[in-house]
């Protein structure tokens, strides 16, 4: 029995971020499941090809707009104990004053969208996030009378900071979904016995209907890919050194691409130029989504590195990886956030963080071993299939949200 379920998003599908929710909304549509997808913050450019097809699924509303206003005085009017309680709510849910602007200021939005939801039988409301769109969906579930949950991608608000806000959010939602193992043991610790019965992992997937043949690169030009955004926690400054490791000992025919945008683009240039590495590491920016897959379709690329480091800001399981994983790519990552939960050494190679030699090391073992290198990329393919596939990992949260009070 397939539903009718809202996805609360932050901009999905627009704006840069949430890339990620593509192919589980997609995914949730091939089920049979009617879905309405609602941004907190929507309009600009569309996040990518993919999304266009969700904009027949879309309620995108402003913060406030004349009809918002004159619902939401209707509401404090005729309804004054409702508008009361969500007040009080919304203080509860606060870590902090920021916090509670930010509920005042999506909740006239959220009152009117309930009205808009109420004719279509909604049975199940889910949170892609924990920020400010989980209270957006914990007002919808509230007034429509139907549950919610809410998914949380890394352990970086299990903490005091942000306690007030999860144990809201815990109590008030059916289920408490997160997309890796690590992260589910810190959150059920975090909110304690009773409620830990809520948390549910369901990894996040891709499409694996599509791969390629391994490709031997030996003796060959070959061609790196990081596929992450340019922020301190992807650790590019570390595989820039694993490039000068390879030109220092007369490895001078591949290139490495560093696709993404962020704050360090100026200083990994910079870098790049001072250990005269220009004909090797290039910065092409963001690349469209479907340019990136066709380039791993038709070996373009032989291997995908992630050299993340541990900061405040966790890692979770990249998705990049799995897409490159699902193409049989080898693939190269740090022992980061739960990535090994994804790359297990069998299916990736798995190194310590802030080592460079070790992944100069992996290169030039795939380099020197095709066997090796065609083993590693089909047991990757073979765990992406096997835990990772977008419609068994979207199929089983689906079953979730119909047995959680939906």
């Amino acid at each position: 029995m397939n539903k009718k379920i809202v996805f609360i998003t932050s901009s999905f599908p627009f704006g840069k971020s949430e890339v990620w929710a593509t192919n589980e909304i997609n995914s949730f549509i091939k089920l049979g499941n009617e879905i309405t997808i609602i941004p907190r913050t929507g309009k600009g450019k569309i996040i990518n090809k993919d999304a266009v097809k969700f904009t027949s699924n879309l309620i995108d509303l402003p913060f406030l707009n004349w009809p918002i206003f004159v619902f939401l005085l209707r509401t404090i009017l005729f309804k004054p104990f409702l508008f009361l309680r969500l007040l009080i709510e919304n203080i509860k849910q606060s870590n902090t004053i920021i916090d509670f602007i930010k509920g005042l200021i999506i909740l006239p939005k959220s009152l009117f969208l309930a009205k808009i939801l109420k004719s279509k039988n909604i049975d199940h409301i889910h949170s892609v996030q924990t920020t400010s769109i989980a209270f957006m969906a914990f007002v919808l579930s509230t007034i429509l009378k139907v549950p919610w949950s809410y998914t949380l991608h890394t352990s970086e608000t299990v903490n005091s900071k942000y306690k007030r806000s999860i144990l809201f959010q815990s109590r008030s939602a059916s289920m408490c979904r997160t997309i890796s193992q690590r992260t589910a043991n810190d959150l059920s610790n975090f909110i304690g016995t009773s409620l830990s019965k809520k948390v549910v992992k369901v990894h996040l997937g891709v499409d694996v209907t599509v791969s390629r043949k391994a490709k031997s690169f030996v003796n060959n030009s070959f061609t790196i890919v990081t596929p992450a955004e340019l922020t301190t926690r992807k650790g590019h400054i570390y595989a820039i050194e694993v490039s000068k490791k390879l030109v220092d000992m007369g490895i001078t025919n591949f290139e490495w691409f560093f696709y993404g945008s962020g704050p360090l683009l100026n200083e990994l240039q910079e870098k790049v130029k001072e250990l005269n590495l220009i004909n090797h590491c290039y910065f092409p920016g963001n690349i469209d989504h479907h340019q990136l897959l066709s380039k791993y379709k038709n070996n373009n690329v032989d291997i995908v590195v992630i050299s993340s480091i541990s900061t405040d800001v966790p890692e979770g399981i990249p998705v990049s990886l799995m897409e490159a994983m699902s193409f049989k790519i080898p693939v190269i990552a740090t022992d980061c956030g739960a990535t090994r939960e994804l790359v297990n050494g069998k299916s990736g190679i798995l190194v310590d963080e802030k080592d460079p030699e070790a992944v100069l090391n992996a290169i030039i073992e795939f380099i020197n071993n095709p066997e090796f290198t065609r083993k590693i990329g089909n047991n990757g393919r073979d765990k992406v299939m096997q835990d990772f596939d977008t419609l068994k990992t979207s199929s089983d949260l689906n079953k979730l949200f119909l047995t959680s009070g939906g």
